[in-house]
């Protein structure tokens, strides 16, 4: 210790380093966001300088200890919260015989940090309730569509809270609509700061690197957003495929200008024409001549993607005639403004062919959707009926494309939509062909599903339960397609159910189904019995009293085709797989099946290796059989079903090996069966299924068997024994229900 009067230069120094930390607390308490930044770095700054000067701070802890070197690491260096337990005597501490350091000192000053701390929280408190408050503002201008003032709202809250994940994605989503591409990816970074794995964070990116046409990246980004969060892998999917559009469509743009630039006399001609038509105050005869040159003019993908570089789909809204008549009342239009109308159409119909950048920027044109509704709605005869086929096949190109369907499903009024659809699949032969196509192309789109849901037992089932009765009219030609149209509907549960309890649609299907059976010599008849037996292979997938009450009939019309119609191979694979669905759960249907011979068929099918699906169906029939009725189990023991049984036990599909272990488990119920089958090493193979069965209903049923046939015959026990079996089973059973 210095002696008094004399100046101790380390103590000094020591109590200059303690009124800087006062004077950074204070800050700390006190001081705005500024003073409070800097205070913060000056305190890193001695805490640097610290670890570089031994026994300029109290607790010096010295130098580094044998172990010290594992301490749990953090992104900033060692982690924060470890603490050092060494004890540390007065002896040790510089100015520890000084009397502002003593305990009631020390006691004061955590005391003070710890009141710091909390009031720094509840600020921070303070500061997210009013950031939360302005993002909100923000989300309302955004859903408006208003991003500038969007933005405004983004950044002000930032500003109360700089760590907020959903304020940096919020104002990334907003910039990307602003296309000012590099400061989303800035926001992205943030937000990425503050939580690595936000989701949000990295698919804004990817879309803001689309944005720049930096498409590896984007790719880069969007994979990360998945390995994040591999349950939102389809909707991932669908920003990888608009990158891919987009890649697509610059290289088109690339290709097609370097053709042009060459002098390519095809490209030129099409922009030319595409100059000439656009002028002013002509005729409408004039205008249809040009669409039509041009139309024959779109062959290639260069001319296509030259239609649309070069102000083409603008037409739609600001050609000086089209637009104008498109706008128009139908009505009111002559004959020759409806021609011009129709070349324009097909025109568009042609540029959008194959092209799905010329698709949706069609599809983004304003009031697009309504004008094509208002002239499909229309009841308006000679060139006016050319122009709703013109608009008809205008759509059926726009949903062929994933990226088409999905946008037409957005932007059109689905309800009004598919009215006019199945009007128009009521009147002449083409254009009924082409409406139901458009309505199987949107079936296909599970959004279309989804928003068919509340409406589709109002706006769609009574026109088609209509359709049905009407089958053996002049409209049987579109029938199939309409009928493949509900089809893929009723892969949908919550529109199943509504199928499923409209009585007149089963009887609609099953006259339909009988009237058209007798008619097989002709193709059309072919496809709607196929398109009527897919129908009921999914309205059978769940049960039902409607289900319930025409399960006979189904089954009788479905063995029928299978014993008389073999040549239909897709006719009998879909009522094969009716019948799988139908016989588990009812079991009239499988008395009458079996007093028909219909184990027979089912067996045939069973031991074809010809057709896997067909096999599938077949033994899944055979099995409810099995449980329910004698007649079936006995026609398996007398020829020689239990060998093809036995040998599916080896199958490579555990759906096969399932239902074979409990068909054979059916059939031990016939005397003899069991000892019939201890001459065989099934006990030996049934323990390996049950005991490495991926399926636990797989492993089920074969323990259940191997306790049958231990029941049926001593031998299988004996057999059991020898192979230790009762503990492999006993290891497989606990883990089953």
């Amino acid at each position: 210790m210095a002696s008094k009067g004399k100046a101790d230069p380390q103590l000094d120094d020591f109590l200059s380093k303690v009124d800087q930390i006062e004077s950074i607390v204070k800050t700390l308490k006190y001081g705005d966001d500024t003073q409070v930044k800097t205070a913060m770095q000056e305190a890193d700054t001695m805490l640097a300088h610290a670890k570089t000067q031994k026994g300029h701070f109290p607790e010096d802890l010295g130098p580094m200890e044998p172990g010290d070197e594992d301490l749990p690491k953090t992104k900033t260096g060692f982690s924060k919260t470890m603490i050092n337990t060494a004890p540390t005597s007065n002896t040790e501490r510089p100015g520890a015989d000084n009397p502002q350091f003593d305990n009631t000192s020390q006691e004061s000053f955590m005391a003070a940090m710890e009141a710091d701390a909390n009031e720094r929280a509840e600020r921070r408190k303070k500061r997210q309730k009013e950031a939360n408050v302005i993002k909100e503002k923000g989300n309302e201008e955004f859903r408006q569509g208003k991003f500038e003032k969007a933005l405004e709202y983004y950044s002000e809250a930032l500003q109360k809270v700089k760590d907020n994940t959903v304020l940096y994605t919020n104002r990334a989503q907003t910039l990307i609509k602003l296309q000012r591409y590099e400061e989303a990816l800035t926001d992205c970074d943030w937000a990425l700061r503050v939580f690595p794995n936000c989701i949000k964070a990295h698919i804004h990116m990817g879309r803001a690197h689309m944005g720049l046409g930096q498409y590896e990246k984007a790719r880069e980004c969007l994979h990360k957003a998945q390995e994040c969060d591999p349950k939102r892998e389809n909707a991932i999917k669908e920003y990888l495929s608009e990158v891919d559009r987009l890649e697509q469509k610059d290289s088109q743009e690339a290709q097609a200008k370097q053709l042009f630039d060459s002098g390519d006399e095809a490209a030129q001609t099409v922009v030319q024409l595409l100059e000439k038509v656009c002028k002013p105050d002509q005729l409408p005869l004039y205008y249809s001549g040009g669409f039509n040159l041009i139309c024959s003019r779109l062959q290639t993908m260069e001319d296509k993607t030259l239609f649309r570089t070069n102000g083409g789909i603008n037409m739609f809204s600001s050609h000086p005639c089209f637009s104008k008549c498109i706008g128009s009342q139908p009505r009111s239009l002559s004959q020759e403004q409806l021609t011009m109308l129709t070349g324009g159409i097909e025109m568009f119909a042609m540029a959008c062919t194959e092209n799905e950048s010329n698709q949706q920027q069609l599809l983004g044109v304003n009031s697009f959707s309504e004008h094509i509704l208002q002239f499909l709605e229309v009841k308006i005869k000679g060139q006016g009926r050319l122009m709703k086929s013109a608009c008809v096949t205008l759509l059926h190109r726009l949903t062929l494309s994933e990226s088409g369907r999905s946008m037409v499903i957005r932007v059109f009024n689905l309800t009004r939509l598919i009215t006019v659809l199945f009007e128009l699949i009521r009147t002449n032969v083409t254009i009924a062909i082409t409406a139901g196509s458009v309505l199987n192309n949107l079936a296909l789109d599970k959004m279309f599903k989804s928003k068919l849901r509340d409406k589709i037992d109002v706006d769609v089932l009574p026109a088609f339960e209509s359709l049905l009765k009407d089958g053996c009219s002049g409209q049987a030609c579109v029938l199939p397609t309409c009928v493949t149209t509900m089809m893929n509907l009723a892969t949908d549960t919550i529109i199943r159910d509504k199928l499923c309890a409209r009585q007149d649609l089963w009887k609609a299907v099953m006259d339909l189904m009988a009237q058209h059976k007798e008619r097989l010599e002709q193709p059309i008849s072919v496809e709607l019995v196929e398109s009527l037996l897919g129908l009921l292979s999914n309205l059978t997938f769940t049960i039902s009293p409607q289900h319930k009450e025409h399960a006979v009939s189904i089954c009788k019309q479905c063995l029928e085709f299978c014993k008389k119609f073999k040549h239909y191979k897709l006719i009998v694979s879909r009522s094969l797989g009716v019948l799988s669905h139908v016989l588990p759960k009812s079991i009239p249907s499988v008395d009458w099946l079996c007093t028909e011979n219909g184990a027979e068929v089912l067996m045939y099918h069973v031991k074809s290796e010809d057709d896997a699906e067909n096999r599938k169906h077949a033994l899944k029939g055979l099995t409810a059989c099995t449980q329910i009725n004698e007649l079936a189990r006995i026609f398996i023991v007398d020829h020689k079903g239990l060998g093809t049984l036995m040998r599916l036990l080896k199958a490579d599909d555990e759906i096969l090996i399932g239902n074979s272990a409990l068909s054979l488990g059916h059939c031990t119920q016939v005397p003899k069966v069991c000892a019939a089958l201890a001459k065989t090493d099934v006990i030996k193979d049934l323990l390996v299924l049950a005991r490495d069965g991926k399926r636990p209903a797989v492993q089920q049923n074969c323990a259940i068997l191997i306790a049958k046939l231990a029941q049926g015959d001593s031998r299988h026990l004996e057999r059991l024994r020898e192979l230790h079996g009762v503990d492999i089973l006993h290891n497989c059973m606990k883990h089953l229900k």
